[in-house]
C-alpha cells in the first residue's frame, strides 16, 4: 500500500482517528473550560487551580509511554478501544467528583487514557497512508486536536450559561463513548503491525483487510528472508542513527508544550479574572482554536510542498512571539479575539507538525514507541506549563511578565528544530 492511491476505505480510517484526535482536545481542554466554575465554586487558589490544570498530563506521560509501546506490541486497534475506555470511565468520575481530589486523580486517569490515543492514533492513520499522503493525513489527525477544542469552546458557552461546570465533562464522557463502536467496527489492525508481528492467521487476517479497503489480496506472506529486519523496542530510539532524532524530538516537544499548556488552559481565567464571563471567556478560547484549525490545515497543505522541518521552526517562533504579546492585547474581547486567533494559528500548527515529524522520523515498528516516549516526556514536563504560572500569579508577577517566560519553551523549541535531520528508515 506504499505506493498505491489510497481507497476511500483508508481514507475513512484517517477520518476516524481525526475525530479520536478532536476527543482528546476537547477532553485535555476540558478541565480549562471548568477551570472557572471549579475555582469560584470550591473556592481554590490559583497556586492550586494550576496544580490542578496540570495533573492530567501527568496520566498524559504515563499513557503515551506505556500504551505507546503496548501499540507496537499488541496492536494499534485494540490500544485505541482501550484508550476510549478510559476516557470515557475517567471523564464521567470527573463529572461526579464531590471535591478537588477525586476530580484530580479523575484527570490523571484520563490522562492515561488520552496518551494513549495520541500515539495510537498517530501509527494508526500512518501505518493506512501511502507515502505520497502520510504527511499530510498524520498532520491533519494531529490538527484535528485543534478541531475538538474548537467544537468544545463553541458548543460549551451556551452550556455554561445554562448549566455549571460539570457539563463539560459529562458532554466529554458521550462524545468519547461514541467512537467505541466506531473504532471497533471500521478500524480493523493495521497491515503493517500483522506483517511484522506473523500470528499463526496472518495472511487470513490481511487478505480480508486488503478486501476490506478494495485492494487486490496476496496470495502469500513475504518470505521471513526477504524481510528487512526492523529494530523494536524504545531502546532502540536511542541507537545509532535515532539516537540525535530522538533526542531533538524529546527537546523540542517539552519546551513547545510548556508554552501551549500555558496559553490554552490559562487563558480562560486570565480573561475571566479581567471582568468577562465564563461564556465570554471560553468564546475567547473558542477563536484560538479556530486559528488552530486553520493553522494545521494550512501547515498540512504546505507540508505536501515543503519541508517540514523549516515550516515547524517558523511557526514556533511565531507562537512564541504572539504568546509573549497577548497581555498587551487585553483592552477589549475583540483584541484579545484577534491576537489569540494569530497565535492559535501558529501554536496549533506546530503541535499538529510534530506528528509529522513523528511519521517521517521513525520506523513503522518504532512509530508507536517514539511519538509515545516523545509525547509522554513532553506532556509530562509540561506540568510545569500550567503549575509555573499558578505560582508565578500567587507571588504577583503581572501577567506580562509570565507570559514573557511561558513563551520562551515556544521559542527554544524552533531554534532547536532546525538541527533536526529527520530520516526515515
Amino acid at each position: 500500500m506504499r505506493h498505491e492511491p489510497m481507497s476511500a476505505r483508508q481514507w475513512y480510517v484517517v477520518a476516524i482517528c481525526i475525530g479520536i484526535m478532536a476527543l482528546d482536545g476537547y477532553d485535555v481542554l476540558s478541565i480549562a473550560f471548568a477551570a472557572p466554575g471549579i475555582s469560584a465554586e470550591w473556592g481554590i487558589s490559583k497556586a492550586t487551580l494550576g496544580v490542578v490544570l496540570s495533573l492530567e498530563l501527568m496520566g498524559m506521560a504515563l499513557g503515551s509511554i506505556l500504551m505507546g509501546a503496548l501499540a507496537d506490541s499488541r496492536g494499534r486497534r485494540p490500544t485505541l478501544l482501550l484508550g476510549l475506555a478510559i476516557l470515557t470511565v475517567g471523564m464521567l468520575i470527573a463529572a461526579v467528583a464531590p471535591n478537588v481530589y477525586v476530580l484530580g486523580a479523575a484527570r490523571v486517569f484520563t490522562g492515561i487514557g488520552i496518551g494513549g490515543l495520541l500515539a495510537a492514533a498517530t501509527a494508526t492513520s500512518s501505518d493506512f497512508c501511502n507515502d505520497k499522503n502520510r504527511a499530510l493525513a498524520v498532520v491533519l489527525v494531529a490538527g484535528g486536536f485543534a478541531f475538538g477544542v474548537y467544537l468544545g469552546a463553541t458548543f460549551l458557552a451556551p452550556l455554561l450559561n445554562q448549566f455549571d461546570w460539570r457539563v463539560t465533562f459529562y458532554l466529554g464522557a458521550f462524545l468519547s463513548l461514541i467512537f467505541v463502536p466506531l473504532v471497533y467496527f471500521f478500524v480493523p489492525e493495521t497491515i503493517t503491525f500483522i506483517e511484522r508481528k506473523r500470528p499463526d492467521d496472518a495472511l487470513e487476517r490481511i487478505q480480508k483487510i486488503m478486501q476490506r479497503l478494495g485492494k487486490p489480496a496476496p496470495e502469500s506472506l513475504p518470505s521471513e528472508a526477504t524481510r528487512v529486519a526492523e529494530p523494536v523496542g524504545v531502546a532502540s530510539l536511542f541507537k545509532s542513527g535515532l539516537a540525535p532524532i530522538t533526542s531533538i524530538l524529546l527537546f523540542a516537544y517539552l519546551g513547545t508544550v510548556g508554552t501551549y499548556y500555558y496559553f490554552v488552559k490559562w487563558i480562560p481565567t486570565i480573561v475571566s479574572d479581567l471582568g468577562y464571563s465564563t461564556s465570554e471567556a471560553t468564546t475567547v478560547l473558542g477563536v484560538i482554536s479556530l486559528g488552530g484549525v486553520v493553522g494545521s490545515i494550512g501547515l498540512s497543505i504546505l507540508a505536501r510542498f515543503l519541508p517540514i522541518r523549516p515550516l515547524m521552526a517558523l511557526c514556533l517562533i511565531l507562537a512564541a512571539i504572539g504568546v509573549s504579546m497577548f497581555p498587551y492585547f487585553t483592552e477589549t474581547l475583540h483584541s484579545m479575539k484577534l491576537v489569540g486567533f494569530v497565535t492559535g494559528l501558529f501554536i496549533f500548527a506546530a503541535i499538529s507538525g510534530f506528528f509529522g515529524l513523528f511519521a517521517v522520523s521513525f520506523p513503522s515498528s518504532l512509530l508507536g514507541s517514539g511519538s509515545g516516549l516523545v509525547l509522554g516526556f513532553g506532556r509530562g514536563g509540561a506540568v510545569l506549563g500550567p503549575m509555573i504560572p499558578g505560582f508565578l500569579f500567587a507571588s504577583g508577577m503581572v501577567l506580562g511578565n509570565i507570559a514573557m517566560i511561558m513563551a520562551s519553551g515556544a521559542f527554544l523549541a524552533g531554534v532547536t528544530v532546525l538541527f533536526l535531520r529527520p530520516q526515515k528508515k
